[in-house]
């Protein structure tokens, strides 16, 4: 037994483990499993893992514990080789796949590095230096996650503090500092718990009680949260006026909307649904989701005369459409565009999505990648947030597919005078799967951070409301074909900006500042 204990504490195995164990634990707190209490000590194994290890090592361990996290966490994206035929796109996607897990988890090594450094430099047996220790290695991980959401047109997916989004006292924080400021919070109770239990480990405590004045401190980051936002909860303004949407989700699988074939089914079904719940008097306006028409409504006939007959029934028509403008030299433009129809068939106004997804409206590199993708239509990408006007009611603004991961786009909205948003995606490239939950998870996010609802219409995914401190009203279960209708109440006129609104990712600027000075300070510096 004593020998079985060395060979396995003298080898590598045991740091490859404590690695692999915090990227399950830290996936399992996401929608998919969703316990989210486990982000809670899903960092410390990892801590452990890279405590001694050389700067390389840890930036391996690191590697691997970020690289399993998302390949667990994002396994719905397995689910694009059924969108695609072909052994060669099949293993294109398989490879993209694990290429962003990979490329997400280099966000993972300067986290892993600083933690070895500092528990190296510093040691782990003094208050002083223990606190040091934790607000460095929480800036690092708020920086990185900044970063990945900036870097390369961004993918802010799955950030820690997104786990915590079906726990509402918790998250309220994030209209100061985003969900930045959530993840920070999670770190420090991780970092608190290390170094805790760092010290039993390695006999410090073993003499002599001493107080556990650092792990109170990481508990008193979450009461402090928790007590802020039960205040917030319970000191709701009462609501001032409503506006009554209709959601549309009709379900069509992402292989019939290819197929030209499926078009007048499509058409078909989006009639049906929309004929039914245009007979309900009070609605103020109809939402069809991302890309609902088969083609391109404004160079469409048949299209065109669907939303006309639509429209003819009363209410207003926001509906998801592929767009096309043309030069005065004949060239074609493309844009995924979201554009409200108004009772007298005209169009009111139109909004052409911001931020395009690579691969999937637009190849990087066409001519080396062109060949790898499904995509058969480069997309150009809107430079403006729009207002939607309503007669008589609050206005709103579009945010299309991914865009309400995007927490600036959110922010633009807002200044610009939206008082309501509405997120048109379309969720069957991945279902089924978490992914749908997850994208939900997000958006929950983007109406704290700005005090404001959101509606969102999915062709399959979470066709749901959410109010402005992030309760979910969940209208139509994914995957099912239907509508449903719900009253919001926007945001008042004569509410101020949050923090987070006029300053946007503020805390995680100050963060990123925080972590470069600690790896300036860390390689610069001495051993205390």
């Amino acid at each position: 037994m004593t020998r079985t204990k060395k060979i396995i504490f003298s080898s590598s195995l045991l740091p490859i483990l404590g690695s692999l164990l915090s990227g399950v634990l830290l996936a399992l707190a996401f929608p998919g499993v969703g316990n989210s209490t486990l982000i809670c000590i899903g960092l410390v194994p990892l801590m452990f893992a890279v405590q001694s290890a050389s700067g390389k090592k840890a930036a391996l361990l690191g590697l691997l514990s970020g690289f399993i996290f998302f390949m667990i966490s994002m396994s719905w994206l397995h689910n694009l080789t059924g969108m695609v035929s072909g052994i060669g796109l099949k293993a294109s996607a398989l490879l993209g796949y694990a290429v962003l897990a990979l490329y997400c988890a280099l966000y993972f090594v300067p986290f892993a590095v600083v933690v070895s450094v500092c528990v190296k430099r510093w040691g782990v047996r003094s208050f002083r230096t223990n606190l040091r220790l934790m607000f460095s290695v929480t800036m690092v991980w708020v920086a990185s996650e900044y970063l990945r959401g900036l870097l390369f047109t961004g993918f802010p997916w799955n950030p820690l503090g997104v786990s915590q989004y079906t726990s509402p006292a918790l998250i309220q924080i994030a209209e100061w500092g985003g969900v930045s400021l959530v993840s920070a919070a999670i770190v420090w109770m991780n970092a608190a718990l290390f170094v805790t239990l760092h010290q039993y480990v390695h006999g410090i405590r073993s003499k002599k009680y001493r107080p556990h004045s650092e792990l109170m401190l990481g508990l008193l980051a979450i009461a402090l949260s928790a007590g802020y936002g039960l205040k917030i909860l319970f000191n709701r303004p009462r609501p001032q006026e409503a506006v009554t949407v209709a959601l549309v989700q009709p379900n069509i699988p992402q292989s019939e909307k290819w197929d030209k074939e499926k078009d007048a089914k499509i058409l078909g079904r989006l009639e049906e649904l929309t004929r039914t719940v245009g007979r309900l008097n009070g609605l103020d306006v109809i939402i069809w989701p991302e890309t609902a028409l088969p083609d391109f409504v404004r160079v469409s006939r048949t299209s065109d005369a669907l939303v006309q007959r639509m429209v003819g029934l009363g209410t207003p028509l926001l509906t998801g459409t592929m767009d096309v403008s043309f030069s005065e030299s004949g060239d074609r433009t493309y844009y995924n565009s979201s554009i409200l129809y108004g009772t007298n068939g005209t169009i009111v106004t139109k909004y052409d999505k911001q931020h395009l997804v690579p691969f999937g409206e637009y190849v990087p590199f066409p001519k080396l990648m062109g060949k790898f993708t499904p995509v058969e239509v480069d997309c150009s990408g809107g430079t403006v947030s729009i207002l939607f006007p309503l007669e008589g009611k609050a206005p709103f603004s579009v945010l299309i597919c991914f865009e309400d991961i995007v927490a600036p786009l959110a922010v633009k909205a807002v200044r610009n005078g939206a008082r309501w948003l509405v997120n048109q995606t379309n969720d069957a490239w991945f279902d089924p799967g978490s992914q749908s939950e997850q994208h939900l998870a997000h958006a929950v996010f983007r109406c704290i951070e700005n005090r404001i609802p959101m509606v969102r219409c999915c062709n399959t995914g979470m066709t749901v409301t959410i109010g402005a401190y992030g309760n979910i009203n969940r209208n139509l279960a994914p995957r099912t074909s239907g509508f449903a209708v719900s009253s919001i109440t926007p945001r008042p006129a004569d509410l101020g900006l949050t923090f987070y609104t006029r300053y946007p990712d503020a805390f995680a600027k100050f963060s990123l500042l925080a972590a470069a000075t600690v790896i300036f300070v860390l390689r610069t510096g001495k051993r205390t």
